[in-house]
């Protein structure tokens, strides 16, 4: 770190003398341009490429052979949250047509990403989307209101005893990863580049606390998911379907409470959640000892202690948002606080500069 002392020429100009190692490190000459960019922390930013304000498109070339389909699903996804722009996915050999027909689905599991160019041995992918137009904040609530739905719609199948709604469920689990990807993709870039994270209007800690949400609601999701599949195993007029409808009304209920208090930014709420999960819990544990005495086939009984766990599992997930809120509520205050001083002490700065006129 150096510190350089602020002079004033003229009236009005200001000049800051740039540290010559920063100057031939980055290659700046004798009337060259540079972008200054104001960060609303009152930091001031200094871009020696006047031109690279956006980053330039970056590339990642994913060999296919010998890898199976899940690990190129992982690699794909992998390079989709490091920021890559353009993934190449490319054989030494001509490729098969099922591997192609792959790849296509996997375009198709991320927001934004798709097919711009196809030969015998390659293709490539491009992600098409500006992240910083798509708002965390509307992820986050998204992701919510799909999850809740799923939720509610795995339990309607456990009552109804049907299948299809199970399915639906199932297949809507593919739209809270696509949002949670994208919010994760999102934080990533955000500690990389202070200019999208400005774009997007979070700070760092904001951001944190929008990816760990995300999470938590992912999590629900997939045990929305395991609520319908182990829902197929019980039938609707078994003794202790009524004590599940019931409970998951109520983890539920905590649920979007945790999560509306996390959007709301309103932490007083997000107490009275924590303390609502822990009581709902030991109601929880009541149920699981009541399994024990069922007398039912013995894959009736694991589904209803799997679907008995996925409900408790929601409950602490909810519990982690709950807490996530008020992490997050003072992050954001801590944020408006330095803003707000910021443009105290600038009014007084003006004030001062008309009283000494």
């Amino acid at each position: 770190m150096e510190t350089r002392k602020v002079q004033v020429t003229g009236k009005s100009t200001y000049v800051v003398s740039l540290p010559k190692k920063w100057v031939n490190k980055v290659n700046v000459k004798n009337g060259d341009s540079i972008t200054l960019f104001p960060l609303s922390n009152g930091t001031l930013l200094i871009n020696p490429k006047i031109n690279d304000t956006v980053q330039s498109l970056t590339k990642e070339v994913l060999l296919i052979d010998q890898h199976g389909e899940d690990q190129l699903f992982r690699m794909f996804v992998g390079a989709y949250l490091a920021g890559y722009d353009i993934i190449e996915f490319r054989s030494r050999d001509e490729m098969a047509i099922p591997m192609k027909q792959c790849i296509r689905k996997l375009s198709q599991r991320v927001i934004g990403v798709q097919v711009i160019e196809e030969t015998k041995n390659a293709i490539v992918l491009k992600d098409m989307l500006d992240s910083s137009d798509y708002s965390m904040s509307k992820g986050v609530r998204r992701m919510q209101i799909i999850t809740r739905d799923m939720h509610m719609e795995a339990i309607r199948s456990l009552t109804e005893s049907n299948p299809a709604i199970a399915d639906d469920v199932v297949a809507r689990d593919d739209e809270v990863d696509k949002l949670f990807w994208m919010i994760e993709k999102q934080h990533h870039q955000v500690l990389r580049d202070v200019y999208f994270a400005e774009k997007l209007n979070v700070t760092p800690q904001e951001a944190l606390g929008f990816l760990l949400v995300a999470r938590s609601i992912e999590r629900v999701a997939d045990h929305a998911v395991k609520l319908a599949n182990n829902g197929r195993s019980v039938k609707p007029n078994h003794p202790l379907v009524p004590k599940l409808t019931e409970t998951s009304k109520a983890v539920i209920d905590l649920f979007d409470d945790a999560t509306n208090t996390f959007n709301k930014n309103n932490f007083d709420n997000a107490y009275d959640v924590i303390n609502r999960s822990e009581l709902l819990g030991v109601k929880i544990e009541k149920l699981k000892h009541d399994t024990l005495s069922l007398v039912d086939e013995q894959s009736t009984t694991v589904a209803i202690a799997y679907i008995i766990e996925s409900l408790d599992r929601t409950r602490l997930y909810s519990e982690d948002i709950a807490e996530t809120a008020i992490n997050h509520h003072f992050a954001q205050n801590y944020s408006l606080e330095i803003n707000r001083t910021l443009f105290q002490e600038e009014e007084s700065r003006n004030i001062e500069r008309k009283n000494s006129r």
